[in-house]
């Protein structure tokens, strides 16, 4: 996906005195839902605005202290009352307003988790529906709308559609090493980690992991707590592993690596919550399976990730013969934003 930084117009006077301030873009996002019809052909969902009666698909504006995932699943959620997983990033769209400002949309392939369409705000959206991906292209009223349904029927021929996350989560901030008294292995989170651990809540969502492996460490505990806690995440509990531990580590760095393969290989969403010394061999063991183009995406050296920066890598599968094969295919990384303590 490409983001477009928009300048001030350039005034034909070129003193600096009285000159317009550069106005942000408006950013959004959305996504483009998609199911096997009846017939086995792939159905993408669409709505028509009731202001303006123009077909396109969900989307929004980003709200402050939201992150663009997080936006494109709360838009669909309220346009269409569909929940969704996000899958591979689609081309986002830029164009400009009626009111001159510009405005760029992000967007996402999406499965539906099981909700029927609706209308969850009739004065917003007139109708939901899903269509052909031919009907589709014939009904959008935007003719840029096209390109990220170009990409996802090119990701459906090259069979990269059907994808399935594995998230990779840096516990929260700590507190330091030299001044906590303790054992290393109960080292909690510090006042602003807890304030992390509750914003990365959210992106953790978007993607909704089907098993959750993490340390044992009290830092990754704490970190995972707010998203096993919030209502929605599907009762999903984690899987303990001192393998993920810095001890661990240091006791055995090749079965981390076997550890990361065998949930590339097994076809179900995945989050791996760990500490930074952890990340250079599950970075290196994921590296293995992504292909060429993206894998210059993924980090590159210490600290790997931030506190609480997750790591969103889209697996496909497919089989050739008797032999399972997997390949990542789109690296993605977010940061949640920072939640501030409100006054008392």
């Amino acid at each position: 996906m490409s983001e477009r930084s928009p300048g001030p117009e350039n005034p034909s006077d070129s003193s600096t005195i009285d000159q317009p301030a550069a106005v942000a873009p408006v950013l959004a996002a959305g996504a483009i839902c998609w199911r096997q019809g009846s017939d086995g052909e792939l159905e993408v969902l669409l709505v028509r605005s009731a202001r303006w009666d123009e077909w396109s698909w969900p989307k929004g504006k980003l709200d402050p202290g939201e992150t663009l995932p997080e936006c494109a699943v709360r838009e669909v959620l309220e346009e269409t009352g569909v929940q969704i997983e996000l899958g591979v990033p689609l081309p986002s769209v830029s164009y400009v307003l009626p009111d001159g400002h510009d405005k760029t949309v992000f967007y996402w392939a999406a499965r539906s988790r099981g909700n029927r369409p609706r209308t969850a705000t009739e004065e917003e959206i007139a109708e939901v529906t899903w269509l052909s991906t031919r009907a589709a292209r014939e009904r959008l009223s935007r003719p840029s709308d096209s390109a990220p349904l170009d990409e996802l029927l090119a990701l459906a021929t090259r069979t990269r559609l059907d994808t399935r996350p594995l998230l990779v989560l840096r516990h929260a901030k700590a507190r330091s090493r030299a001044k906590w008294p303790g054992e290393e292995a109960d080292r909690p989170l510090t006042g602003s980690g807890r304030r992390q651990a509750d914003g990365v809540t959210g992106l953790i969502a978007c993607w909704s992991p089907e098993r959750i492996l993490t340390s044992p460490w009290a830092r990754c505990l704490e970190t995972l707590q707010p998203y096993l806690e919030r209502e929605g995440s599907d009762g999903v509990q984690p899987e303990v592993v001192p393998l993920l531990s810095e001890r661990g580590l240091r006791n055995n760095p090749d079965r981390i690596s076997e550890t990361v393969a065998d949930l590339l290989a097994g076809g179900r969403s995945a989050l791996l919550c760990t500490h930074r010394p952890v990340l250079a061999v599950i970075v290196d063991a994921v590296a293995e399976a992504t292909a060429l183009a993206v894998r210059d995406q993924l980090p590159h050296q210490d600290p790997w990730l931030s506190p609480a920066e997750v790591l969103v890598a889209q697996v496909s599968h497919r089989t050739r013969g008797h032999r399972a094969m997997y390949r990542i295919h789109s690296v993605e990384r977010y940061r949640p934003e920072p939640v501030r303590k409100l006054p008392s």
